[in-house]
């Protein structure tokens, strides 16, 4: 059997709208959710794509997640909006508090949406990138499940606190962006070494006794997803202290929880969305010029030897979005084969039905 099927990013986009509205989520919320699938996995962040469904399947099943929650708007003012999500999915509901960020900015210069009541929401990069996308600075971010030990612990006892910043474009250049988990390496990634059976390099995570190891089933339970070691916060200290300001920032804040107040993978968190409109500052134009300049400043920097180039934050990012949507994905097996089973599940395809049936448009289909 192959090890991937190559299939396109709009097929794997109707794929996880169907797949969600088939959870019980409704269209609207399938749609917004269904985009920030599809937006990870054209920007090769594959942890946090189609790959996540099996996972918030788990969540809407414990009742950590609600197919149709009561969003609602707790408090405004003509800058700000405070949320309570009501633990409906985070792919969906994030993007719904960027959106009134964007709103308020576009409007009076800044917006800041805060919610409450939340759960994973996927890539903090495509929020802030959304913001980005119509000439503002966006930021996001949100806690998570428990993850990482704070230094000095042997136990997990905080997230890995997902943040992401982005500039608009230049004239000639893409947008820079930051998109990371402020642990070693995100939560996502062991998953996916766990789904290929590979190894993982010292220093990422520990075991459930707190010792370093380069296994990843003894992070996470490979049939119940279960976490069992703790992530490594990254730069040590300095990655614990970034760790916890955007857990204040995005949890604590509105009053959400974190820590082991959370419910299951995460029901319960916080959002923080941020978007800045550059023009309360000094003319969009001039500042693209001079991101330009920037960008081209660090591209031309001389390089070490060995170096073939230096990237900017976000551009190797933006240059897999440009090539996986001209010429498709690579989707690993295991998850191509994840996703075919719940498609059989919620019956939206026959009991012995195959990949070739699911990926219609797949090439190199083995």
């Amino acid at each position: 059997m192959a090890n991937s099927v190559h299939v396109s990013v709009e097929e794997l986009y109707v794929i996880a709208y169907d797949i969600l509205t088939s959870f019980g989520i409704s269209k609207e919320l399938a749609a917004r959710g269904a985009k920030t699938l599809n937006a990870a996995d054209a920007r090769g962040v594959d942890s946090h794509g189609v790959a996540r469904l099996t996972y918030y399947d788990r969540c809407i099943k414990s009742g950590e997640i609600k197919t149709n929650p009561e969003i609602k708007i707790i408090k405004e003012t003509p800058v700000s909006a405070y949320y309570d999500c009501d633990y409906g999915i985070g792919i969906a509901t994030a993007d719904i508090l960027m959106d009134k960020a964007i709103e308020m900015a576009k409007k009076n210069g800044i917006g800041i949406a805060t919610g409450k009541n939340g759960h994973h929401f996927g890539v903090a990069g495509y929020y802030a990138l959304k913001a980005a996308e119509q000439g503002l600075i966006g930021f996001a971010c949100a806690p998570s499940l428990m993850l990482a030990a704070p230094t000095g612990g042997k136990e997990k006892m905080i997230g890995n606190s997902p943040n992401s910043i982005a500039f608009p474009a230049g004239h000639k250049t893409p947008s820079m962006m930051m998109d990371m988990a402020s642990t070693m390496v995100a939560g996502g990634k062991i998953q996916m070494a766990v789904r290929k059976g590979e190894k993982v390099p010292f220093g990422w995570i520990l075991d459930e006794n707190g010792n370093d190891t380069d296994d990843p089933t003894t992070f996470e339970d490979k049939d119940t997803g279960k976490i069992l070691g703790s992530l490594l916060p990254m730069a040590g200290p300095k990655g614990y202290c970034i760790i916890v300001m955007i857990e204040l920032l995005s949890s604590i804040l509105s009053g959400a929880k974190t820590g082991p107040n959370l419910i299951g993978g995460g029901a319960g968190l916080g959002y923080f969305m941020l978007a800045i409109d550059p023009e309360i500052i000094r003319p969009l134009d001039e500042l693209k010029s001079d991101l330009d300049d920037y960008y081209y400043m660090i591209k031309n920097t001389p390089r070490k030897y060995g170096v073939n180039e230096i990237y900017l934050p976000g551009e190797i990012e933006y240059n897999n979005t440009q090539k996986r949507l001209t010429d498709g994905i690579d989707l690993n097996i295991n998850v191509a084969q994840e996703l075919l089973n719940l498609m059989i599940k919620y019956n939206k395809l026959p009991q012995n039905a195959e990949l070739k049936d699911l990926f219609k448009e797949a090439v190199d289909l083995a």
